[in-house]
């Protein structure tokens, strides 16, 4: 079983981010419950009106960790937009995460990937749902 949430201790995660200065950042990561193993985790920060995502570390690989990165970013944005946040930003993404924030409607703005409003992308209906 998956479970994604917010770590309750950093050393469940220490090993993917190892620099001292780190211990004290957000981060939500996705556990194989059943292996105890760290999926992915994702760096980040919020304000009262903005998300901003740093660092992003995969350690699942192949079909599966596209859908695990999936859960983990809706799940991160759900709750942010329980924060009041409806702006996200992106630093460093690189290639198939890039290509995902893209695909989301995430523009290029220098090196960061910003959405000003992403409650409406990222949790519109489905194709199926939104003809009811």
């Amino acid at each position: 079983m998956i479970k994604i949430g917010f770590p309750r201790e950093f050393s469940q995660i220490q090993a993917l981010f190892p620099e001292k200065e780190k211990e004290r950042h957000l981060y939500i990561v996705a556990e194989d419950t059943t292996k105890s193993e760290i999926l992915g985790a994702v760096r980040f920060f919020y304000g009262e009106e903005q998300v901003d995502i740093y660092e992003i570390i995969m350690t699942c690989h192949g079909d599966q960790a596209m859908a695990v990165f999936d859960g983990i970013i809706r799940t991160l944005l759900y709750k942010m937009a329980e924060e009041g946040c409806t702006a996200l930003s992106v630093k460093g993404a690189t290639k198939e995460f890039a290509a995902y924030f893209k695909e989301h409607e995430l523009t290029e703005e220098g090196d960061v990937l910003i959405h000003r409003d992403y409650q409406g992308e990222f949790f519109k209906p489905c194709a199926g749902c939104s003809e009811k």
